[in-house]
């Protein structure tokens, strides 16, 4: 029985040690491995077979491929509004106005708005129209418990720009972006107070025009307009880009338009009609306000209509339009287009002379006359391109300085 067991026991160490040898050589089993894009693959275990020279496969390896889905276009633009309004909304206050009461001398909250916090020393960027006439201020800030009083730096009612100044630690700041180069089409978003009880509300769009003008807004101001809703109690609240800048203070929203003297219908009523003073002339205004507590402008001395193409050649109130873009120095009512004394009288315009480019910068609808001269300061001397009848001729203008208040 004894050698059975030792029989046995050789014949186990002498297959063994044939499995060692079969496994020590080098040259006997080869393994290929086919490359794999994870991004290319759904997600699933992967089973690769190693084989050798006599194409037996020998031996299994399993490896797991993690799976990387592409994010889809909506849910990039998501992730990026998510992240500005996450750094941006804590620059974003609310601003009360208050009056006195003349019975008790006591103060109560009479309007509210928005502003954009745009320095670490405190100062606050709103809307003229939010502050003009208040008798005190103050702003409460996104988490809705710490209130702190304001003061009026400077206001400058023609651009409907105010700044404010809060004396204590600001949670964040804001910056402006380059509002000259916003594209038409571009996703914007606004934060503000809607309704005065809606602190911070955000709102998604893209800018739907450029450079516009309101009926009716005697303001020499051009407007970004955008489809971002816009209500009452957002004034003074910012257009931002997908950075997270200024691009825009928001100013107006308009329902309908009585056009011409007739009252449109009550059903035609406008939504998404957003408009955003543009973060260069807030900026520019804001600035001088700081330093200098009042906002010089470049003055011109016309009255005029600008010419677009879809004018242009056609007939208005009776009055027959130029085929040719511009600024058109047209007569007013009983007044002159040309202000008599200044800049433009001065060098030399008269009535009905069309500015069609101001230092070879072509005048059009992109690019109106009250956009043009935002890039100059008064006292600069520019050149005019002038269309006089038949006649094309240059003219030198120095720019004065806006009068406040102006006739």
């Amino acid at each position: 029985m004894y050698q059975h067991k030792i029989s046995a026991l050789l014949l186990s160490f002498f297959l063994l040690s044939l499995a060692l040898s079969a496994c020590s050589d080098s040259n006997s089993t080869t393994a290929t491995v086919a490359p794999v894009t994870a991004t290319s693959v759904p997600n699933q275990t992967v089973a690769v077979a190693a084989t050798t020279n006599s194409n037996k496969p020998t031996t299994t390896a399993v490896a797991a491929v993690p799976t990387t889905q592409a994010l889809s276009a909506d849910q990039i633009e998501s992730n990026s509004v998510v992240s500005v309004v996450k750094r941006a909304n804590p620059a974003v206050v609310t601003v009360y106005t208050k009056a006195t009461r003349t019975t008790t001398g006591s103060q109560f909250t009479v309007g509210t708005g928005s502003g954009a916090i745009i320095s670490e020393n405190g100062y606050i960027l709103t809307n003229a129209h939010v502050v003009s006439g208040a008798q005190g201020i103050s702003v409460a800030f996104n988490n809705g418990q710490k209130v702190a009083a304001a003061q009026l730096v400077g206001i400058d009612e023609d651009g409907d720009i105010a700044v404010l100044k809060v004396d204590v630690k600001t949670p964040a700041v804001l910056k402006f972006g380059d509002s000259s180069k916003v594209e038409i089409g571009e996703t914007v978003i606004a934060i503000g107070a809607a309704l005065g009880d809606f602190r911070n509300s955000v709102t998604k769009g893209v800018v739907s025009g450029l450079n516009r003008t309101i009926p009716g807004d005697t303001s020499p101001n051009v407007y970004i307009q955008t489809d971002a809703s816009i209500n009452h109690g957002n004034s003074g609240g910012p257009l931002l880009n997908l950075k997270g800048e200024i691009i825009g203070i928001n100013t107006a929203v308009v329902r309908s338009v009585n056009s011409g003297g007739s009252s449109t219908s009550a059903n035609d009523v406008a939504e998404g009609l957003g408009f955003s003073i543009p973060g260069n002339v807030a900026a520019m205004i804001s600035e001088q306000l700081i330093t200098k507590g009042t906002a010089s402008k470049p003055y011109f001395g016309i009255r005029y209509q600008m010419i677009t193409p879809a004018i242009a050649g056609t007939t208005l109130s009776g009055i027959s339009i130029p085929e040719i873009e511009g600024a058109w120095v047209s007569p007013s009512g009983r007044q002159p287009g040309i202000v008599a004394g200044g800049p433009a009288d001065k060098a030399g315009l008269k009535d009905n002379d069309i500015i069609t480019a101001i230092n070879g910068e072509p005048l059009n609808d992109l690019n109106p006359l009250v956009t043009a001269i935002l890039k100059y300061k008064p006292n600069d001397t520019i050149n005019l391109t002038v269309q006089r009848g038949k006649d094309s001729l240059t003219l030198q203008l120095t720019l004065g300085e806006r009068p406040k208040p102006l006739n």
